[in-house]
């Protein structure tokens, strides 16, 4: 072999081999419309670390989590681990550590994308604390070779997505969305996580300065031992996550009219607290939200369902939701009339809270 040949080949293997080693791990995914479902590894890499902690909201009794724990306890001492357990005081739980993950690159890397909202920053103690949580869970990734076992659970994953696409619903849920807003969002990613409990939803800033709107979203059925979100779950948690990126920059954009009605958080607070809402403009965010997945099922649906809804809720405390639903008819007139976005509705939205607020009962 000549001598540039040999070097070629060189270069050529070094080459692979680099991108065996810095290459992302990718997670799996499928398409239905503009609708993106995936099992993403960086998703999984925080079940596995909350997991491991003392974390409390995470499905610990499911199989694939003891499979987790069997496999990591070795690596329960991590930095990463013990960060999971003394960010909480901080507020880093619930939505805060998911929406953080996806600011993060793909691993091996996991660089931080975009600049943190400051709800984050509060919620995690600051800028410092977000870095040194990236560092250790990058490197538990690598110490126990998260890569390994995450590759050993890929047909796992892959039945998981096929089983959930097999039963959504005829309904197409982003247009169902964006025809109810009047807005449009650049993408709409599901992201499904078997050890997770519930579900959350946000939006981020992609590295292309895009934002992309993400609903994180636990397993709700099984068939044949594999979990998968069924049609209603699916179905609710698209709607309500999906909302919360068209509604809580409003909040923050309207922050001084919605801290002026913070009186009305007293009569709710115990009930607000006990499901994780402890500020104001979060409860604001949830009573809209809940309001939208009410006039929803009535049209898509019907009455009595909705009225089920309504129900459910008010059970749980969203005493202002009634008023609301009634204001959102007007903005759906509004909207089919004259063409105005949800955007520039919300204010009215907030005149209903400070007409609550003003009245004694």
């Amino acid at each position: 072999m000549k001598k540039s040949s040999k070097i070629l080949s060189f270069l050529l293997i070094l080459c692979l081999n680099q991108g065996l080693v810095t290459g992302a791990i990718q997670p799996v995914e499928r398409s239905v419309g503009r609708l993106r479902i995936s099992i993403d590894p960086r998703m999984e890499l925080l079940s596995t670390v909350q997991l491991l902690s003392s974390y409390f909201a995470i499905n610990r009794d499911v199989f694939y989590s003891k499979e987790i724990v069997n496999y990591f306890e070795p690596f329960s001492s991590q930095e990463a681990v013990a960060m999971t357990d003394s960010l909480q005081k901080y507020g880093f739980v619930f939505d805060a550590p998911v929406s953080y993950m996806m600011y993060l690159s793909q691993l091996p890397e996991l660089k931080t994308q975009s600049t943190f909202s400051d709800l984050l920053l509060q919620r995690s103690g600051g800028r410092d604390n977000l870095e040194q949580y990236r560092k250790s869970i990058k490197q538990f990734a690598e110490i126990p070779d998260f890569e390994t076992f995450w590759n050993s659970k890929l047909s796992f994953y892959n039945q998981i997505l096929d089983m959930t696409v097999s039963n959504m619903t005829e309904i197409d849920l982003v247009k169902s969305l964006e025809d109810y807003f009047n807005e449009t969002k650049e993408s709409y990613n599901v992201v499904v996580t078997p050890a997770f409990m519930g579900g959350y939803g946000f939006e981020v800033p992609g590295a292309d300065g895009k934002n992309n709107i993400y609903a994180c979203i636990s397993t709700a059925s099984t068939k044949d031992s594999i979990p998968y979100l069924n049609a209603n779950h699916l179905m609710s948690f698209v709607w309500h996550e999906f909302a919360h990126p068209f509604v809580n920059p409003l909040a923050d954009k309207y922050a001084d009219r919605v801290s002026t009605l913070e009186k009305l958080y007293e009569p709710i607070q115990d009930a607000m607290s006990n499901q994780a809402y402890t500020l104001w403009k979060i409860c604001v965010n949830e009573h809209i939200v809940r309001a939208v997945g009410v006039r929803l099922r009535e049209l898509y649906f019907d009455s009595q369902r909705a009225k089920r809804l309504i129900d459910y809720e008010l059970s749980y405390g969203f005493i202002y939701i009634e008023p609301l639903i009634e204001k959102l008819k007007e903005f759906e007139n509004k909207r089919d009339r004259d063409n105005i976005t949800f955007s520039e509705f919300y204010p009215e939205l907030l005149d209903v809270l400070d007409s609550l607020q003003k009245n004694e009962n």
